[in-house]
């Protein structure tokens, strides 16, 4: 019997783009003694939540949860069940419980910072995509949700300096050129702002929120679209 991965889910936030992306954890590793009803069950959570079955997929988490209290990945898709459902402080206590056990963990750090920001709590979602972006620095994801916390802190030009560590690392990131416009907007560097929508645009050509800031720079630089 073996351990399934993790899977993915996607969140949408006003016009500031962001993601909470919850990836296979390879790092976590049960320890030789769990039994295989156990890892049954814990693979059977994983099934359901596939299958947009969170309430279930929780249960089957729990159940496992109880038998292995420290196994950080149990925790890890409790807690993305729970943000699907939108139970975010339920979820921010099952990412909480990961850091807890793997302090290491920039994915999870990652996460906490996402549902952080979704609750409106930004001070401490910027204290743990901070830690996010310090123990993986290359993940773009999380330079995008930093600069998506900047934003919301009025610190528009340190957004934009995140946004652009992640389009570094991921050029064709539109999320990032997208959310680097409205920064850049708000710090009414308009004509950048336009070349990094119409970009965005040029990746996404789908993307609402990118023509919504490229309509608002023409219209601060005085032309029409």
């Amino acid at each position: 019997m073996i351990f399934k991965g993790s899977f993915i889910c996607i969140l949408v936030s006003g016009v500031i783009l962001m993601q909470i992306s919850l990836i296979a954890q390879s790092g976590f590793c049960a320890p030789a003694s769990h039994d295989e009803e156990g890892i049954s069950c814990y693979n059977k959570g994983i099934d359901l939540a596939e299958q947009g079955r969170y309430d279930e997929a929780i249960a089957e988490f729990d159940r496992y949860i109880q038998d292995y209290p420290d196994y950080a990945r149990a925790w890890y898709n409790k807690g993305v069940a729970l943000t699907q459902q939108g139970k975010y402080e339920e979820a921010l206590i099952a990412f909480d419980r990961v850091t807890d056990i793997e302090p290491q963990n920039s994915q999870a750090w990652y996460n906490r910072g996402v549902v952080l920001y979704i609750l409106g709590r930004y001070e401490e979602a910027l204290e743990a995509s901070n830690r996010s972006t310090m123990l993986n620095g290359e993940d773009a994801r999380a330079w995008i949700n930093e600069g998506n916390v900047l934003f919301q802190l009025n610190r528009h030009e340190q957004a934009v300096a995140a946004y652009d560590r992640a389009i570094g690392i991921d050029p064709h990131s539109a999320q990032a050129w997208c959310n680097r416009c409205n920064s850049l907007i708000n710090r009414s560097e308009y004509d950048l702002a336009l070349s990094s929508a119409q970009k965005a645009i040029q990746i996404d050509p789908d993307m609402v929120e990118a023509y919504s800031c490229r309509e608002a720079a023409l219209m601060e630089l005085g032309r029409d679209s």
